[in-house]
C-alpha cells in the first residue's frame, strides 16, 4: 500500500484529475475501475474520482510498486517507515534530455533583468515582469516567466519535486514580450482558480502606464472590434463589427499633457493581444516606441532617449470585493515599479512620473 497525504498545493483539485498526474501512463479507464474494486480509496472509503480534495486527505493505493511505477513514468520511488510516499520527478524539459525538470529548473540560467516579487502568499504571487521576457513559452526552447517562477519556487524551498507531480504553478495572465509590468501567478491548485476565476469574470482591475504621441484633451472610453492575424502576430481594428473580430473595450485618464506628448493611465477592460498599443493607434496617438503600431518616422527620436520598444507598463491591479478563503485579497491594491528606462524617458519628455 502507499499513501499520499494531501498537500495544500493539491487541495481544491479532483481525485481523478490528481490520480491521473500522479500516475500519468495511466489510461483513465484503469485509474476508474481501481477506484470502483476500491484498490485506490480517499480517506479509508470508496470513492468516484470526482470529490474535491481538501488539505491532510490521505489516498492510498493498494497496488504494486511495479504498477505505480510503470504507470508513473520517470518517478523514482522511495518509502518512509509506514510506506508513506517520497517522490523525485524525472521528467524532461524540452532541450534539456540529460537533466530532471527539477534540476534544470533549480539551476535555470537567467539571462534577463531579474523579475521582482511585489506580493507573495501561500497561494499566489505577484511579480514585476521586466522588458523582452515572454510571460509563457511560445517556441521549443524558450524561456519565459513560467520557468523562472518555478526555478523562483524551488529555490526558495516553496515547491519540491513531489509537488511538480500533481501541480505546476503558472503564470495567469499575459503581456506582451516588451511590455513590462504585473503578472500573476498561482502557486497552488487554489490559487490558480482563483486568479483564473476573477480574470475570466473581468472582476480584477488591470491598469497601465503609457505615454503616446499626440495631445489628449480628455479622458474616453473607447470601444471597437480587433481582429488578429496569427501568421503575422499582428491585429488591426475596426470601429464596426467584422468577421472573426472580438469586441474590445478599454478607458483612457489624462494624467498629463506636454510638447504633444500625453501621459495615459488606461484601463484594460477587456484583454485581447496588443489591445492598448492597436486601439490607441486606431484613434490617432501611436504609443511611443512601438515598432509594429507606432510612427516609424518618430521612433528613431525615441531610440536616442534610450527607448528600445514601447512605452507601456502594466502598473496597478486592484482586486475585486468578496468574501471567502481569498477575503484579505478583497479590494486591495497592488503596483509594480516603473523600469528605470522607461522612468529615464518619461523625465527627458518633462513627465514626472
Amino acid at each position: 500500500m502507499i499513501l499520499l497525504k494531501i498537500k495544500h498545493i493539491d487541495a481544491g483539485g479532483r481525485l481523478d484529475k490528481y490520480l491521473l498526474k500522479f500516475l500519468k501512463d495511466a489510461p483513465t479507464s484503469f485509474i476508474y475501475k481501481m477506484l470502483r474494486k476500491k484498490n485506490i480509496v480517499l480517506n479509508g472509503k470508496k470513492a468516484a474520482g470526482n470529490e474535491f480534495l481538501k488539505e491532510n486527505d490521505e489516498v492510498k493505493l493498494f497496488l504494486a510498486d511495479e504498477t505505480i511505477v510503470k504507470f508513473g513514468g520517470k518517478v523514482t520511488l522511495s518509502q518512509t517507515a509506514d510506506r508513506e510516499y517520497v517522490a523525485t520527478a524525472e521528467d524532461s524539459i524540452e532541450g534539456s534530455s540529460d537533466d530532471s525538470l527539477y534540476n534544470f529548473l533549480k539551476s535555470l540560467k537567467w539571462e534577463f533583468d531579474e523579475p521582482k516579487v511585489i506580493y507573495e502568499d501561500r497561494d499566489i504571487i505577484i511579480l514585476n515582469k521586466p522588458v523582452n521576457v515572454l510571460s509563457q513559452i511560445a517556441k521549443r526552447g524558450d524561456i519565459s516567466m513560467n520557468e523562472w517562477l518555478i526555478s523562483y519556487l524551488i529555490n526558495s524551498k516553496s515547491l519540491t519535486a513531489e509537488d511538480m507531480l500533481t501541480v505546476k504553478p503558472a503564470v495567469v495572465n499575459r503581456l506582451d514580450r516588451n511590455t513590462s509590468g504585473i503578472i500573476l501567478a498561482g502557486k497552488t491548485l487554489t490559487g490558480l482558480r482563483f486568479l483564473s476565476d476573477i480574470i475570466k469574470a473581468r472582476t480584477l482591475k488591470k491598469y497601465y502606464l503609457t505615454i503616446v504621441k499626440g495631445e489628449v484633451l480628455k479622458n474616453f472610453t473607447a470601444e471597437a472590434y480587433l481582429l488578429k492575424n496569427d501568421n503575422h502576430n499582428t491585429v488591426k481594428i475596426y470601429q464596426d463589427k467584422v468577421e472573426g473580430a472580438d469586441y474590445i473595450k478599454t478607458a483612457y485618464e489624462v494624467l498629463e499633457v506636454k510638447g504633444g506628448h500625453s501621459l495615459l493611465k488606461v484601463e484594460l477592460i477587456t484583454g485581447k493581444s496588443h489591445q492598448i498599443r492597436a486601439h490607441l493607434s486606431f484613434l490617432g496617438y501611436p504609443v511611443i516606441g512601438d515598432g509594429k503600431y507606432g510612427l516609424k518616422s518618430e521612433n528613431t527620436d525615441y531610440r536616442r532617449m534610450g527607448l528600445s520598444s514601447q512605452f507601456l507598463h502594466s502598473y496597478e491591479i486592484q482586486f475585486p470585493k468578496f468574501e471567502g478563503e481569498f477575503a484579505y485579497l478583497s479590494g486591495k491594491k497592488f503596483n509594480a515599479k516603473l523600469p528605470e528606462r522607461l522612468e529615464k524617458v518619461s523625465n527627458k519628455l518633462g513627465f514626472n512620473i
